[in-house]
């Protein structure tokens, strides 16, 4: 099956009246085709569709992961079972950037999210545990299988990362605004008795992509894979907290997630708790950034603090 053939389906669920047959719908998609890169994505995926899944990871972050800058990468441990929380200002590239750093320390990582990208590559099934974050399709067949899939993974030692808010940040003005946190982090991290570690990523989309969310959701949603393949030049700015030990959540559930959420927010410095600005994310980095990759460039050059030897 080519890699159109599994890509559409996901457009078309997002935006159904792309695939209508009303009178300038095929112009409108020839333009957003032309927009959004359809083609070079196709073209992309192709050459990621037959490889394993450390390659296609260490491929696109060879792609995306060209300015990021960590703070506090001594904070994951470098074994045992642990849960990464992180705020979600970008989408899928948030969890490549992410995976990226782990693997400085571990190459045992998981990540909590959306089952979609498995219908394109499903080689990733060994990174990816399937969550349905859409309250309305969840069941009780999902939510089983995606507790085994933890147990699993935790019984083996591996370290999670979730994105809690289950949601892309929401533009206010000039401001990004995490959207609330659903209670699963903090219901995981009692039960299984993990340390959290709190992360913050400073990062954004595209002018684009604010455009068509404001314009409306469904020209929002299907820049899922634009907007993972435009951050060459996007800088990535990485705070990573202390771990919380799971004695110190409180034993109310909204109170436990409210912590984690105060403290993983808290990390991006200056700014407001509740988001940052957009004008901030969008600073050019005083590191030279490296020369743009091909999706055959196996590894990124990665700007961090540790990488000079120091630990901020």
């Amino acid at each position: 099956m080519t890699i159109a053939a599994r890509t559409d389906p996901l457009i078309a669920e997002r935006a159904p009246w792309l695939f209508s047959d009303r009178p300038g719908t095929r112009h409108v998609r020839a333009l957003l085709n032309m927009l959004l890169a359809y083609n070079r994505t196709l073209d992309l995926g192709e050459t990621l569709s037959p490889l394993p899944m450390p390659e296609i990871m260490a491929r696109l972050a060879g792609l995306i992961a060209q300015d990021v800058t960590v703070r506090g990468l001594a904070h994951i441990p470098t074994e045992g079972p642990a849960l990464i929380v992180a705020n979600h200002p970008t989408g899928i590239a948030d969890g490549i950037i992410l995976h990226h750093l782990i693997a400085r320390r571990r190459n045992d990582s998981f990540i909590m999210a959306n089952a979609d990208i498995l219908r394109v590559l499903p080689q990733m099934a060994d990174l990816i545990l399937p969550v349905e974050w859409r309250t309305e399709k969840r069941c009780y067949a999902k939510t089983r299988a995606t507790m085994h899939g933890l147990h699993r993974a935790l019984d083996a030692g591996r370290i999670g990362v979730i994105f809690p808010s289950g949601r892309l940040a929401k533009r206010h003005g000039l401001r990004l605004e995490e959207r609330p946190w659903m209670g699963s982090a903090a219901m995981i991290a009692r039960r299984f008795e993990l340390p959290v570690i709190p992360v913050h990523i400073c990062a954004r989309n595209s002018a684009l992509f604010y455009a068509f969310d404001a314009l409306h959701p469904s020209l929002r949603d299907i820049t899922l894979f634009y907007e993972t393949l435009n951050k060459a030049r996007q800088p990535f700015r990485i705070n990573i907290g202390a771990a919380i030990a799971p004695s110190a959540l409180p034993a109310d559930g909204p109170s436990a997630i409210e912590m984690l959420r105060a403290r993983t927010l808290a990390l991006g410095g200056r700014e407001r708790t509740h988001g940052f600005s957009l004008l901030r994310a969008s600073r050019p980095s005083l590191a030279k950034v490296g020369p743009k990759l091909s999706p055959d460039t196996p590894h990124c050059r990665l700007n961090t603090f540790l990488c000079n030897g120091h630990d901020q």
